[in-house]
């Protein structure tokens, strides 16, 4: 029979290629990963004292030289981690995370392999087993020695990893010494503070590290296993640290949450925004770690052990509605310092905004992550709170006049329903006329400061004057008739209210444009200030004639006007080419207005 020719080969180039230094170093991870299930295979309860693990890294800048090695006093590669190591797809370590998968990344990283174990076997009898580990389609094993070991060696596995491949792991495989001790601390945290490490030297350039006795340095307070029982992701265990600094010197944040699949870091997630600190403690030195792990969290990760098979917002998901209470009350002493600073925000953001403020500032305060200073975040999350309550008093009104209507229940039953949904639309109405004349407010308290400004200031022309109220109260040069070539403003783009009330809402307008551009058939390059229409309201009589306002902006205190820049004889020249008939409205009819009629100015 015929059988299908696997092309490793082929089948490693296709292999996701790392996009940051965590996924780079996965290779080497998965190397340390093997010792580390070795150790505890062989040792069990004793691992802690008797498991051994040495790794070995050199890189540079340049990357032109890198070599790592990774060395245990495990098992060693035995019969059954022989045959494991030659399938792949191996489920030999499934029950512990292993997707068969590891070596794989091994080829895909480095140039050279080399391995060299010490085992017991089925016989008892210790052997050393020596080979190169190659990309080929076919013998990937070369050189493959097995010879009986020198006396008193104990089991053990030692592997040289030499050059980087040139693809994605050379350009983001780590350059400096820091990173691979950060980046090796991190995604082993769990591990080390397991209480199932093995002794774990790290020797990296002229500094070495000892595992997990340099983790106790840097951890000063912790909180483990809190077991979570959850609908959606099942069981979950959260361990919370406070740490020095360095825990984050070489990440992008302070504060984290590490997502652990199978004793593996997956996912890092900041929660500096949430906590709103840089650094606590009574020398502003400490920093929050959290250590996450799950039955879910194992079932859900890809088999490179370097993302989550679901979205992302499920992981924010699993911060806010599982760790963020626990999280506030193991940093509850920090974050009462900070609570202080987001009332004094609120309050201002209330004061501006009134229509978010559905409570007083202790229950907006509940609304929002403890910590959380930036003011567009707060109103964003005030924003959405609100809408819900609106969301549910409408619906808690629909159902009231439905049951009236059906005649399900008496209506003196529902009184006292009706004068709470009435108090909270009345609530809500005041909330928002107020975040109303707020801003108008604002804006008459600035149009004082600017009539000031440009009465007293006498160095500009009185046209460059006269443009800056122009300008802030309707914007220059623009036209809201839509036809492709002239710019089209939303209605709310004016503060014509400030000239006439009845301007609020005003849809139709023409701001400091030239009539010849508002009609082929008028040829002029006088520009009225501004031309309004009579579509305030949408209310119009065909048969009446058209209504139009006219406005006409100028420098406040000025006294003397050439003949072609008299305000009276401005308005008088444009109403006459507006008399003309040559112009229609946004409907596209003729603007009429008659000589009969009067001119009011």
């Amino acid at each position: 029979m015929t059988s299908l020719r696997p092309n490793l080969v082929k089948r490693i180039d296709r292999l996701p290629k790392p996009s940051n230094v965590a996924a780079a170093m996965q290779p080497l991870f998965e190397a340390i990963s093997n010792s580390i299930h070795s150790v505890q295979a062989k040792f069990g309860h004793n691992v802690t004292s008797k498991g051994r693990i040495v790794v070995t890294v050199s890189t540079d800048r340049k990357k032109e030289n890198v070599w790592a090695t990774v060395e245990d006093n495990g098992v060693g590669l035995d019969e059954r981690n022989w045959e494991s190591f030659t399938t792949t797809d191996s489920d030999n370590k499934i029950l512990i995370g292993g997707k068969g998968v590891g070596r794989l990344l091994w080829l895909d990283c480095f140039r050279q392999t080399q391995v060299m174990s010490v085992f017991d076997d089925e016989d008892g009898v210790r052997k050393e087993r020596r080979f190169a580990f190659v990309l080929a389609n076919e013998d990937q094993i070369q050189n493959h020695v097995i010879e009986a070991a020198a006396p008193g060696r104990e089991t053990s596995f030692h592997v040289k990893f030499t050059g980087l491949r040139d693809n994605a792991y050379f350009n983001k495989f780590p350059g400096r010494d820091s990173f691979v001790f950060q980046h090796l601390t991190s995604h082993f945290l769990p591990t080390f503070i397991s209480g199932r490490c093995p002794q774990v030297t790290v020797l990296v350039g002229d500094e070495t590290r000892h595992f997990p006795a340099d983790i106790d340095k840097i951890v000063h307070r912790k909180q483990t296993a809190l077991r979570l029982e959850t609908e959606a992701y099942g069981t979950l265990f959260l361990t919370l640290m406070e740490c020095d600094k360095v825990a984050s010197a070489d990440l992008k944040g302070s504060h984290f949450v590490h997502f652990i699949a199978h004793d593996r870091t997956v996912h890092s997630q900041s929660i500096d925004g949430k906590l709103g600190l840089k650094y606590f403690g009574e020398n502003n030195d400490r920093v929050f770690h959290a250590i996450l792990t799950g039955e879910f969290l194992d079932q859900n990760v890809n088999q490179e052990r370097t993302a989550f098979m679901f979205e992302d917002a499920v992981l924010e998901r699993i911060i806010n509605d599982v760790c963020t209470d626990h999280i506030e009350a193991f940093l509850a002493e920090p974050l009462s310092k900070l609570s202080g600073e987001q009332r004094i925000k609120i309050e201002e953001i209330t004061e501006t905004y009134p229509s978010v403020a559905f409570g007083n500032t202790a229950e907006l305060q509940s609304k929002l992550p403890s910590g959380e200073l930036n003011g567009d975040a707060i109103y964003g999350h005030l924003s959405r709170e609100r809408f819900r309550r609106d969301q549910r008093q409408a619906e808690k009104i629909r159902t009231v006049l439905t049951r009236l209507k059906d005649g399900a229940a008496d209506v003196s039953s529902f009184s006292g329903a009706i004068a709470e949904a009435g108090k909270a639309l009345e609530d809500s109405e005041q909330r928002s006329l107020a975040e109303y004349v707020v801003r108008r407010k604002v804006v008459l308290d600035f149009i004082e400061i600017l009539l000031e400004k440009v009465r007293d200031d006498t160095r500009d022309s009185a046209y460059q004057r006269e443009d800056v109220l122009h300008s802030f109260i309707c914007p220059l040069r623009v036209n809201t008739l839509e036809d492709g070539s002239r710019k089209v403003e939303a209605a709310a783009s004016h503060d014509l209210w400030i000239v006439d009330e009845r301007l609020t809402f005003a849809q139709y307008f023409s701001s400091d444009e030239e009539f010849s551009v508002l009609s082929d058939a008028i040829e002029s390059d006088e520009r009225p200030d501004v031309l309004i229409f009579d579509h305030v309201h949408g209310l119009r009589q065909v048969e009446e004639p058209s209504k139009v306002l006219l406005v006409e902006f100028k420098r406040p205190g000025r006294s003397s006007y050439a003949d072609n820049e008299n305000p009276a004889l401005q308005v008088e020249r444009y109403v006459r080419r507006l008399q003309a008939g040559n112009m229609r409205d946004v409907k596209g009819r003729p603007v009429i207005l008659p000589e009969s009629k009067g001119l009011h100015k």
